[in-house]
């Protein structure tokens, strides 16, 4: 599994009209939650992340619960007790914990 992004545009103004140029990719995850439809959710803070603010649509939804679980699970925190501790399906809590070793790996 591979983490996906939503791309965020930024519009400049040139001479011979607008360029939209895609600078930024919210890394997220697809997951299915209690209510079993299967989306993309935002893994970073609201805060860090340009589109983590914007309102949930089916396509991207930020979860605080995924956050949180995707953070502990980024310390070292089990699948099994993340999906104890954040209230997550056993299933998002393993995609959420290979999500988090992977971000690991790429930052070492």
């Amino acid at each position: 599994m591979r983490l996906t992004g939503t791309a965020l545009g930024t519009t400049i103004g040139t001479d011979t009209g607008t360029d939209t140029t895609p600078f930024h990719r919210c890394p997220s995850v697809r997951l299915a939650l209690h209510d079993g439809v299967e989306r993309a959710y935002r893994l970073d803070d609201p805060g860090a992340c340009p589109l983590s603010g914007t309102p949930n649509t089916p396509a991207s939804a930020y979860e605080p619960r995924v956050h949180l679980a995707y953070l502990l699970a980024r310390q070292g925190h089990r699948p099994d007790w993340l999906a104890r501790f954040a209230d997550l399906p056993p299933a998002a809590a393993h995609r959420l914990a290979h999500a988090a070793a992977e971000h690991v790996r790429t930052a070492a």
